[in-house]
């Protein structure tokens, strides 16, 4: 039987770094997390927490849900936030007594029989009368999506308050022409962090510049022609990692100093974002995984029923996107 040291071993960790990951106590980056939990799943380490869990007779399935357009986003760098999700969960299931099956939110809709005990659905396209649907056929935890009033359990990150901390930080450093280029509100994460921005810029006395900008089916330049049309702003704050990183590539290009004319800031913390030196607020989306896995698990055992929304909050990493 494998121990705790040769998961450490196996992940190239300490001891304490597995435990860390284990317990959910202390800082390990996204990559490390993952390594770990890899090397549980490898090894098929049983920690003691999940002893009771692996006594069960009951071996429970899981439906982890995707739309098409997360499947298509998968294949690209703009999927990178999700495809952290989704391995957290695979990686983390092994240590209950979970299978997994990922499969299409619009083929799971068209099934008369539903053959899981649960499910984990990711992402935000989800409507409120299809998860009512699924939750009247099975158990179901929703990461990365809220619906007012809905009373689903729900594992998001604080979008709201990150993008209010960042934005109130750069007024509080005398900052007075910020912007916020946000994705399409229908999804539920930007539109928490569109909130978070106007919040802060109305609670200071400032006048929320907003633009709206749909990184699958838009060209950056034209929404950026927008956003100097009158005048050069101090700070662009973006609503995912992948909106600002083709403003800053576009901004670059069209000859303006990043970050003494204007810092650009992003949200996620996808890899590329590090790569290309790029601010941000971190979402901890292997985190977020973990977590759906630890709340559906406790639902399905009985261990504890009624409904909570678990949220996230976001880390802000400088880097050399931004002067703050």
């Amino acid at each position: 039987m494998a121990s705790i040291e040769d998961v450490a071993k196996r992940a190239g960790v300490s001891i304490a770094t597995v435990s860390r990951v284990l317990n959910g106590t202390g800082y390990v980056s996204e990559s490390t997390e993952i390594k770990v939990l890899k090397a549980i799943r490898e090894l098929g380490y049983v920690p003691h927490f999940s002893a009771k869990s692996l006594a069960r007779k009951k071996s429970f399935k899981v439906g982890v849900i995707i739309s098409k357009r997360i499947d298509e986003l998968l294949k690209t760098n703009v999927g990178e936030f999700y495809k952290i999700i989704l391995d957290a969960i695979e990686n983390y299931a092994a240590l209950y007594k979970i299978s997994l099956e990922i499969v299409l939110l619009e083929d799971v809709l068209k099934t008369s029989e539903v053959e899981f005990d649960g499910f984990i659905i990711v992402g935000s396209d989800a409507s409120e009368e299809e998860i009512n649907f699924l939750s009247s056929k099975a158990k179901v935890v929703l990461v990365d999506h809220y619906i007012d009033g809905l009373r689903i359990d729900s594992i998001v990150s604080d979008g709201y308050d990150g993008v209010f901390y960042v934005t109130r930080n750069f007024i509080d450093a005398g900052y007075n022409r910020i912007v916020h280029i946000h994705g399409p509100l229908k999804y539920y994460g930007f539109r928490d962090r569109y909130n978070g921005y106007v919040s802060a810029m109305q609670r200071y006395g400032k006048l929320p510049i907003l633009f709206e900008y749909d990184d699958l089916h838009d060209e950056v330049d034209s929404v950026l022609k927008r956003v100097l049309r009158d005048w050069v702003p101090q700070v662009i704050i973006c609503s995912n990692d992948v909106i600002a990183l083709r403003v800053l590539s576009k901004l670059k290009e069209w000859g303006y100093k990043i970050p003494n004319e204007i810092s650009v800031v992003g949200f996620d913390d996808i890899p590329d974002a590090e790569k290309e030196g790029l601010s941000t607020l971190r979402v901890q989306k292997a985190e977020m995984g973990i977590n759906a896995v630890k709340r559906l698990n406790e639902i399905l055992t009985g261990q504890s029923l009624h409904p909570h929304k678990q949220c996230l909050y976001t880390s802000y990493i400088k880097r050399n996107s931004s002067l703050i």
